[in-house]
This record gives structure tokens, C-alpha cells and sequence, in this order.
């Protein structure tokens, strides 16, 4: 089986069913009007878990095991906080840049 890479530019989120985080990402990167990529690992984590993970650990250079697993631009963000997080910093700086 191979597994979705993070898309190059944007949020891609890695998800699974019955993750009360993953749904309060998406709805974050929506109300934010931020595009996102959504990847539903349920397959994933049914037929090829252990692959799966050390696919994930390969791409953010830890162990991670925990969901939902956001990217930007194909770098690791974190789960729900660690998104929020950057998406309020980010929006801060961006701001800041271009207030009129």
C-alpha cells in the first residue's frame, strides 16, 4: 500500500473517524477560509497500520501517534493546538506586514 504524501503547498491534514480533533481542525482551516487537503487514514490504520506510522515518523522526523497529523507546505505542524497556534501567528504576522 502507499500512502499520500503531504501536498507542497497548503495544509494537508491526516484524519481518521471518530477524532474529536481532526473535526475541530477541519472546522478551524474552514472558518479560517484556509484551503486544506484532508487524507483519511482509516484504510491506512486498518490494513497497514504499523507502515503507516513509520511512514508518518519518516516524514516528521519523531514518533507520532497521535491525531489529527497537520502539514503546511509539506512541513509538520503538530495536531489541533499546535495548528491553532500557527494559524494565529501566522494571521498576526500577516497582519502586522500589511496593516493599512
Amino acid at each position: 500500500m502507499e500512502f499520500n504524501k503531504p501536498n507542497e503547498t497548503g495544509f494537508t491534514v491526516y484524519s481518521k473517524s471518530g477524532c474529536p480533533n481532526c473535526l475541530k481542525v477541519k472546522a478551524l482551516l474552514k472558518e479560517k477560509n484556509l484551503v486544506f487537503n484532508e487524507i483519511d487514514c482509516d484504510e491506512y490504520l486498518i490494513e497497514n497500520k504499523e507502515n503507516f506510522l513509520f511512514f508518518i515518523e519518516d516524514l516528521v522526523k519523531k514518533s507520532c501517534r497521535v491525531f489529527p497529523m497537520v502539514f503546511n507546505d509539506t512541513s509538520f505542524i503538530g495536531g489541533f493546538n499546535e495548528t491553532k497556534d500557527f494559524i494565529n501567528k501566522t494571521l498576526i504576522s500577516f497582519e502586522e506586514t500589511f496593516s493599512f
